[in-house]
């Protein structure tokens, strides 16, 4: 399901992509604010960058953006 949208993306590894493995995700998500969001200032991204933090799923919306998801 994810394959021809991660493909759109250039993600690097879209056909083993799995979308339920906890650490893969998070992986994603740190790729995809690296490289297509960039929401957040490079420094800004060291609590996104550390995916086994057991507050990592605090951060999207605990960092003064409106509440919005990554």
């Amino acid at each position: 399901m994810f394959r021809c949208k991660l493909t759109a993306l250039d993600y690097h590894n879209p056909v083993s992509f799995n979308c339920k493995d906890e650490t893969e995700f998070r992986n994603f998500i740190v790729w995809s604010e690296d490289q297509k969001i960039r929401h957040y200032k490079i420094e800004d991204r060291g609590n996104l960058r550390n995916i086994h933090s057991s507050d990592w799923p605090e951060f999207p919306t605990g960092h003064g953006h409106g509440g919005t998801r990554l």
